[in-house]
């Protein structure tokens, strides 16, 4: 898990007075690239803007001059898998020497119950800088590389909202405090075994309220937690599931709880503000990920004033194959993607045919 001298070389930090988290080689070289292709800038560098962004393609990593894991940080990070290396790995902790910049476990399940070995996180930040990482024996990954600042950005916690730059008089814009880490913010997903998950949210290394300089995947995902683990996989909940008789509660519900959960849940489920097109009075791009849909349940819920659909209402017995849930979850040939959260599924997946199968028979509550 150590970072190759060429990365070393090309991320050293620039002279004083710039940006302190800025890598101009890499940055340039991708952003030009993502130009060329009318692809993804800065101006759309929020929730709703990368919704839907393909992670990183390995001919544009190649690009750059970056390879898989060139990012991963020193020693062998046996310790602790599941907790939050923050704690330690942070300014004045206890593990103080070895600050990281991102951190955190990978496992193949939401429930944390088995680790991810070799699986690949990337990570894109405001200026296009491209970060990978692999995961080590325990699923563990970490790195000190650092992450561009966002001049425009927010923090968010608990509701209240704090602008980190300065709108002056004149109406011109003062950046934020490029050492503050919570303007180190990233756009990021992670794939294994020919299975892809995206990160909907784009989000700081640094806490919203300022006390914590540095967050750990981990600190907001864990196993027992209402978000679940950090996870990603192919497994199949039935890989070999029953031919016919398929059972919204015994067979469909375990398909949802893995593959859906925790984005498309009952209650409030979006994305906190981290930029200022967030906080804009008039077109706020914050947005629902559960995009109005709760899958734990047949016909939908109704919980603190927020109403959603039930999964009943995303599919169509008269024409299974083109019924929303499946069409939108199913892997494209060409690498795009039609749901934020990734495609989930082949069509000749055991999962797959399960939900499949379910539909063809009535969408029965059953």
């Amino acid at each position: 898990m150590t970072p190759s001298p060429q990365r070393e070389q090309r991320y050293r930090h620039t002279s004083a007075g710039k940006n302190a988290m800025h890598r101009p080689t890499l940055a340039l070289l991708v952003f030009a690239s993502l130009l060329s292709l009318g692809l993804y800038t800065a101006e759309d560098f929020n929730a709703r803007g990368r919704r839907h962004q393909p992670p990183p393609s390995p001919e544009l990593v190649d690009q750059g001059g970056v390879l898989v894991g060139a990012d991963n940080g020193v020693g062998e990070g046996m310790h602790y898998a599941g907790e939050d290396c923050a704690v330690c790995h942070t300014p004045g902790g206890k593990a103080g020497r070895y600050v990281f910049s991102i951190a955190g476990t990978i496992y193949e399940d939401r429930f944390a119950r088995r680790p991810a070995v070799g699986a690949r996180v990337m990570l894109e930040d405001v200026e296009g800088n491209i970060l990978t990482l692999t995961t080590n024996s325990v699923g563990n990954y970490w790195t000190t590389t650092p992450i561009a600042s966002n001049p425009l950005a927010v923090a968010n916690h608990g509701g209240a909202t704090t602008v980190l730059y300065t709108t002056n008089p004149d109406g011109s814009i003062t950046p934020a405090d490029p050492s503050d880490s919570r303007t180190w913010q990233y756009k990021a997903w992670i794939s294994h075994d020919g299975a892809t998950r995206h990160m909907v949210t784009i989000a700081p290394v640094g806490g919203a309220t300022g006390t914590t300089p540095r967050m750990s995947c981990t600190m907001h995902h864990a196993g027992m937690g209402s978000s679940g683990a950090s996870w990603v996989s192919s497994r199949q909940v039935f890989p070999n599931p029953p031919a016919s008789n398929i059972s919204f509660k015994k067979h469909v519900l375990p398909v949802l709880s893995s593959r859906c959960v925790p984005c498309h849940i009952p209650g409030n489920r979006m994305t906190r503000a981290a930029t200022s097109t967030d906080i804009d009075p008039l077109d706020p791009t914050t947005v629902d990920y559960s995009d109005g849909k709760d899958f734990t349940s047949y016909d939908g819920s109704t919980v603190d004033g927020v109403s959603k659909d039930g999964f009943r209402d995303f599919v169509d017995p008269g024409a299974p194959d083109l019924s929303e849930a499946l069409l939108k979850t199913r892997k494209r040939s060409d690498g795009t993607v039609a749901h934020a959260g990734g495609g989930f599924f082949d069509p000749e997946d055991a999962d797959y045919r399960v939900l499949l199968q379910w539909v063809t028979e009535g969408a029965l509550d059953n």
